[in-house]
């Protein structure tokens, strides 16, 4: 069995991109079997251990990034962040020797995108990294504590991907159509999460499974999902398990797999879910430190440059202060600021 979570980070945001990351999980081949009790192994994740001088577990991303440590002067400027997944991509055998050539897996055409806006471009450069960005993770000594404590025997982290929705892809992708028909920024979110489930699972390394979990943490208020699936997975069979307040539940047979669904509110404390909103974060809070420096570099105005994170009233006050820089660098709204 094989099990798939998909989380964002930076939906609710005006500047920055919208970023869905997915983490595959691959369990004993040949079960089909799926129960409460399986589900509570990932707990163990959820214990505290010290790593690189802070204490750490694998929670939603707001909570680790803003945790009471950091608050209290950490001075990694990803935080925890760079310690779980420190974590994360040894526990995969990644042997790669820096954060750029790890970062989560983007698609061609999200590559594309993101090349074509001057203060992402940079993240795709080779050799090019901000000195401000901890370039590489952490060494196998200093996240041993967290090797030993949150070992799942059975199951293992086999990859991490994601995509990255630019404010001009959003803008484009909620832009009315022909007919007037507009999509909004839950449409996109479908889409995009259940997108990046089917590019995961065009893996060779899944031919050995025949059943699948998929975790999603809920979007939004949507309690309906069967036509958005249907849409990324046109040839399958969907059967309707639950649609409840709390959780959205469907069994989806393709061609190769037998997968369930499972679509449910704070779906990101379940410990993959979490993962992924982890990894999300991450490439979130990097796209925004290129962001931020790539304005500084350029800033034009009588006041001094303060950096964004990108929420709505920050965003408004930053949109405020850069209206000098945006004239002078001629930069269209619409590739910067999202529309909806």
């Amino acid at each position: 069995m094989f099990l798939i979570a998909v989380d964002e980070a930076g939906y609710g945001p005006k500047l920055g991109p919208l970023v869905i990351a997915a983490t595959r999980w691959e369990g004993p081949t040949q079960s089909a079997e799926w129960n409460d009790s399986i589900a509570k192994i990932w707990e163990v994740m959820k214990t505290p251990v010290r790593i690189d001088g802070q204490l750490i577990r694998v929670d939603d991303s707001k909570r680790v990034f803003q945790s009471r440590t950091q608050r209290r002067g950490d001075t990694s400027p990803l935080g925890n962040l760079h310690r779980v997944l420190s974590f994360a991509h040894r526990s995969m055998g990644k042997t790669e020797s820096n954060w750029q050539a790890r970062l989560p897996r983007l698609i061609p055409d999200d590559l594309a995108c993101v090349a074509e806006i001057p203060w992402l471009a940079d993240m795709l450069t080779p050799g090019r990294w901000l000195d401000d960005l901890p370039d590489i993770w952490l060494p196998d000594e200093s996240i041993a504590p967290a090797t030993q404590a949150w070992s799942i025997p059975e199951w293992k982290m086999t990859d991490a991907r994601a995509r990255l929705v630019t404010a001009k892809s959003f803008n484009a992708f909620c832009e009315p159509s022909v007919a007037g028909i507009s999509a909004n920024k839950s449409d996109l979110l479908g889409e995009t999460s259940l997108g990046l489930v089917a590019s995961m699972m065009e893996s060779k390394e899944l031919d050995s499974h025949t059943h699948g979990q998929i975790f999603f943490d809920r979007h939004g208020g949507r309690r309906y999902y069967a036509g958005v699936i249907a849409a990324t997975f046109p040839d399958a069979n969907i059967r309707v398990v639950d649609e409840t307040s709390r959780c959205s539940v469907y069994d989806v047979q393709t061609e190769t797999h037998q997968l369930r669904m499972h679509f449910t509110v704070k779906g990101d404390s379940f410990v993959p879910v979490a993962m992924s909103s982890l990894h999300a974060k991450c490439l979130r809070e990097i796209a925004m430190t290129f962001l931020n420096r790539y304005f500084q570099d350029r800033w034009v105005g009588p006041e001094p440059f303060q950096a964004t994170a990108g929420y709505p009233v920050d965003a408004d006050r930053f949109l405020v202060a850069a209206t000098s820089t945006l004239d002078a660098q001629s930069i269209a709204t619409t590739d910067l600021i999202r529309c909806r």
